[in-house]
């Protein structure tokens, strides 16, 4: 039987470094397209996983699993995620759409079904390619919410919590961003 993620946590803290390569294996794929449609650049998104799992490990003695150990996870990598943001922004570092297509290449592959049509695949990335750019434009606090929910299937009460705020707030900022997806997808139709 496959241990929890909050019982490695606990052997972890009680020395057991197999415990933290367990869970490592475990979240390293989607923490990492969490941070690739956080930041929408694959190299930033990569070093971003690699700090989290660095962070978890230095916070593993102070690890209490009174949540989820993803919903703690998923706050240490949303507040990095956000942080590295504004710190680009400051920075006036190339926008983040500039990366779509040069830097996305290797992640989407990984999606992409050999038995599909070519033109199914090319319609796909496509409208990958749209959503991706679209969702790069949304305010932060509302991509952080459609990210999670869509692309990572987490509740809403689950959200709040990575999110510190109450969870009418959360599933108003969902809303809020699936109506303006829908807005800059129509336009760009």
């Amino acid at each position: 039987m496959e241990k929890s993620d909050e019982a490695l946590m606990l052997q972890l803290q009680a020395g057991d470094l197999c415990s933290f390569d367990t869970l490592v294996k475990r979240w390293e794929k989607r923490l990492l397209n969490y941070c690739y449609r956080m930041v929408n650049e694959i190299t930033l998104a990569e070093d971003l996983r690699q700090e989290v799992f660095l962070r978890i490990y230095r916070s593993a003695k102070r690890y209490r699993p009174t949540a989820q150990f993803s919903t703690w996870m998923y706050r240490i990598a949303t507040n990095l995620c956000l942080d590295t943001l504004a710190k680009q922004k400051r920075r006036k570092e190339t926008p983040i759409g500039a990366y779509l297509q040069s830097e996305s290449e290797g992640l989407d592959e990984r999606f992409i079904d050999p038995l599909d049509p070519p033109d199914a695949a090319v319609v796909r990335k496509e409208t990958e390619n749209r959503v991706r750019s679209a969702l790069a434009r949304l305010p932060e606090d509302q991509r952080v919410v459609v990210t999670l929910r869509h692309y990572n299937g987490m509740k809403f009460h689950e959200i709040a919590e990575i999110v510190e705020r109450p969870i009418s707030t959360v599933k108003s900022r969902m809303t809020a961003g699936i109506e303006r997806l829908s807005r800059m997808l129509s336009k760009q139709e």
